[in-house]
């Protein structure tokens, strides 16, 4: 239960918008239905503030896109849990979407502005690329019945809120680092720092859930490709033509700096131990037989290595830490206030 109202938090973070009031669907007016049984002021054709400031006011339909994306749309939430945790779960909702709009009236009031070409960008830098491409990421909105305009518009006031952030309400905060700091933090993720990486392209042969008699004729094929590679055939264009591997078939089989513990045993032991330049004979894992390329190992990176990325990380660290009190006085400026 616990996670399934963490998930509902997390989903809701992510996904704050929607502050007009619009037609619910079918399925939305259903769930706020069986939500308004144990909630009152949550049925779908009331209209109830749920919260005041001295600038607007949030009602109860300016939050049901937020309140059922978050649940998923799942009327066994509001069977199973206790109203009072969804209730709670609802005033966070508030809370966030008063945080969201106060914070885009002082965008709005300093002039802040995102343009489309740069809401596409991070669309497809943070959103579409990491999930497989824009089709994929449609799937996984549909999935979970969230609507790709929903996203593009919470993206857009969350690029005004972070920029004002940035440019104005952080403007001229101290966030220099000392050398003391930067010896610390390495020192305490020294771990994170001093691996040594490994950088391989692969050929897969796949083998896991087949027959014996097809696994053989797999292996007869994976030595004959594994001459061509060894002979000096370009090996791009061998696992293109051969690799079986999903996740690394479309970029010549590359998997780059993974540490050790990351691969499966005996594919870590070749990547680890054969000279640079090699290419390995047949190794078996579960998976199938692999043929692997070495390109390059790198040993752990010292503090004069990682020292400019240690500054960016300590200087968003004292940004972050920074933000709350400035959002704290925000809020209290607007006189943010719940009316139930």
């Amino acid at each position: 239960m616990k996670r399934t109202l963490l998930i509902m938090a997390l989903a809701t973070m992510m996904f704050v918008g929607c502050s007009d009031k619009t037609d619910l669907t079918p399925a939305q007016v259903e769930f706020f239905e069986a939500m308004s049984e144990k909630i009152s002021y949550m049925k779908p054709d009331s209209s109830v503030v749920l919260a005041t400031t001295t600038s607007f006011e949030i009602k109860n339909y300016d939050i049901m896109e937020s309140v059922y994306q978050g649940m998923r749309g799942d009327i066994s939430i509001i069977e199973s849990v206790d109203p009072a945790r969804i209730e709670s779960f609802v005033m966070q909702v508030v809370t966030l979407k008063a945080q969201q709009d106060i914070l885009l009236e002082e965008a709005k009031k300093e002039g802040v502005i995102v343009t489309k070409d740069s809401i596409d960008a991070f669309m497809e830098k943070n959103l579409f690329a990491p999930n497989g491409g824009k089709d994929a990421f449609l799937e996984q909105l549909k999935l979970q019945q969230v609507d790709l305009d929903f996203v593009r518009e919470d993206t857009r006031k969350n690029m005004l809120i972070m920029k004002y952030i940035d440019e104005v309400a952080l403007l001229g905060v101290d966030v220099s680092v000392t050398d003391d700091e930067v010896v610390d933090y390495y020192n305490n993720n020294k771990e994170q720092y001093s691996q040594e990486t490994a950088t391989v392209r692969h050929i897969l042969f796949l083998t896991q859930g087949k027959a014996a008699e097809e696994v053989d004729s797999i292996k007869t094929l994976a030595a004959e490709v594994v001459k061509k590679a060894q002979a000096g055939k370009d090996f791009v264009s061998l696992v293109a033509a051969y690799s079986e591997d999903p996740g690394s078939n479309t970029n010549g089989g590359l998997y780059a700096d993974f540490p050790r513990g990351r691969m499966v045993q005996s594919f870590e032991d070749v990547s680890f131990t054969l000279p640079i330049g090699t290419i390995s004979d047949l190794v078996e894992t579960p998976y199938g037989y692999h043929i692997i390329k070495i390109e390059d190992r790198k040993a752990g990176k010292t503090l004069e290595d990682v020292r400019p990325e240690v500054v960016v990380t300590l200087k968003e660290q004292k940004k972050e830490a920074s933000f709350p009190p400035v959002l704290d006085s925000l809020v209290a400026k607007y006189e943010f206030t719940f009316t139930l």
